[in-house]
């Protein structure tokens, strides 16, 4: 495996060889290549923030970064995201003091209750105490100005509670906050090996790697050993759909993605994100499997009572060892 891209380039370095468009529905469906993206700021939302451009382009000029600096020139109100998550409505946190801390982002918990219960429960007789919260990415990708509050609430609830370590159990929230915070962090998957929690997976596993995860599959390493027998059948699909707010710019192309996923008709399909476990559920993807559930034991599918889910854990009560 090649090592993971380090550098973004301007877009004026773009040599017009078409790799950007061939790769990427968005810009292929306007025509354009990443320097013309970058002069088109009628289309900051439409971009998925993927990076499978990044990953293509010989210039390493990242659509990611253009979609982002254009959306800080005129952003969007995203009124509701910011009623949503700025504080997130159905945060659960504690001033209970803990050097560890496991933290569940926000779909993590709507999408597989019975795996964080779980997970509350083992860490919390270990002495790991839990947070449900939002990490601040979705805000961040809609201005980056909007993620500020959403800092300097984690910065002091982390701060509070003298924590030292975040354990995350969301690649976006692992790969967002690693250097935006204070504290180390490490991915859920590192955890369970300390607690020697973690159990082989032996069957066919067909794998889909959210999109943070496409430049160095870094969580991923901490756990491939656990994965005896990993397809990778869906090299070809940049996204679950829901990525980068692009939705409602790009509905069809939103809709296309996990279709795809479930044409390939492949006997699982094994993430270890919950947003896109989630969405290919929704779009109903049959036995879709997050690796955290199946490594743990609960083997739980995608629960799609999402507001229930996140109700119930909001109010549910720590153990008061």
């Amino acid at each position: 495996m090649r090592s993971p891209k380090t550098t973004k380039n301007p877009p004026q370095m773009c040599i017009d060889c078409g790799a950007c468009t061939k790769k990427c529905e968005f810009l292929t469906k306007y025509d354009i290549n990443l320097l013309d993206f970058s002069k088109r700021p009628d289309l900051a939302y439409s971009c998925f923030l993927c990076d499978k451009c990044y990953q293509v382009c010989p210039k390493d000029i990242s659509g990611n970064e253009i979609a982002l600096n254009l959306r800080d020139l005129a952003p969007k109100p995203f009124r509701y995201l910011n009623f949503q998550k700025s504080p997130y409505l159905f945060a659960n946190n504690s001033p209970k003091q803990s050097r560890e801390l496991v933290f569940f982002g926000c779909n993590f918990t709507g999408y597989y209750p019975k795996t964080t219960r779980k997970i509350i429960e083992i860490f919390g007789e270990a002495g790991i105490d839990f947070s449900i919260d939002c990490c601040g990415k979705p805000l961040y990708e809609a201005h980056r100005g909007y993620f500020d509050e959403t800092k300097k609430h984690l910065d002091e609830l982390f701060a509070a509670k003298g924590v030292e370590t975040l354990i995350c159990a969301c690649p976006n929230c692992y790969h967002f906050l690693k250097d935006k915070v204070s504290v180390k962090i490490k991915t859920l998957y590192e955890k369970y090996e300390e607690l020697g929690l973690a159990a082989d997976i032996e069957e066919e596993a067909h794998m889909f790697f959210p999109c943070p995860e496409r430049n160095g599959r870094e969580i991923f390493n901490t756990m491939a050993h656990r994965i005896k027998n990993k397809k990778e059948s869906f090299k070809d699909v940049n996204c679950c759909g829901l990525g980068g707010l692009a939705r409602g710019e790009e509905p069809e192309i939103a809709k296309q993605y996990p279709i795809t996923v479930r044409n390939k008709n492949t006997p699982n399909i094994y993430t270890y994100c919950a947003t896109c476990a989630g969405n290919f559920a929704k779009n109903g993807c049959k036995n879709v499997k997050h690796v955290a559930s199946y490594m743990l034991g609960v083997n739980e599918s995608p629960n799609l009572s999402y507001l229930k889910n996140v109700l119930g854990l909001k109010f549910y009560k720590r153990s008061r060892k």
